[in-house]
């Protein structure tokens, strides 16, 4: 059975782009990559994320490990209950979709 979600990273590992279900099989097949990752403040992009178990909270904590505190853009509501449930929305940084491509732009035009 293969995996029906997954995490493409991009800029060093400092940009995580999500997409699908975020589960024990994603966790366990990018657990190493994600631990290699530069250091420094991460973006978790979850637009496309459907779903998200304990081991997919879990690699935000991995996101949070160098001390800075991982923006997760897009959320769906389901991710941010779950990490509102488990307390994990006070280590990262909530931004809207729209605020992310809006900082997108003005960094192409700068």
């Amino acid at each position: 059975m293969g995996t029906t979600g997954g995490i493409n990273l991009s800029d060093d590992g400092l940009m995580w782009e999500m997409w699908g279900e975020i589960d024990v099989a994603v966790a366990h097949e990018v657990h190493a990559t994600l631990e290699d990752a530069k250091e420094g403040r991460k973006t978790l992009d979850m637009r496309r994320v459907t779903f998200i178990d304990s081991s997919g909270v879990r690699l935000v904590v991995i996101a949070c490990q160098d001390g800075a505190r991982p923006r997760v853009v897009g959320a769906p509501p389901l991710v941010r209950d779950i990490f509102e449930m488990m307390s994990f929305d006070m280590l990262v940084d909530f931004v809207d979709a729209d605020e992310f491509e809006a900082e997108g732009r003005e960094d192409m035009s700068a």
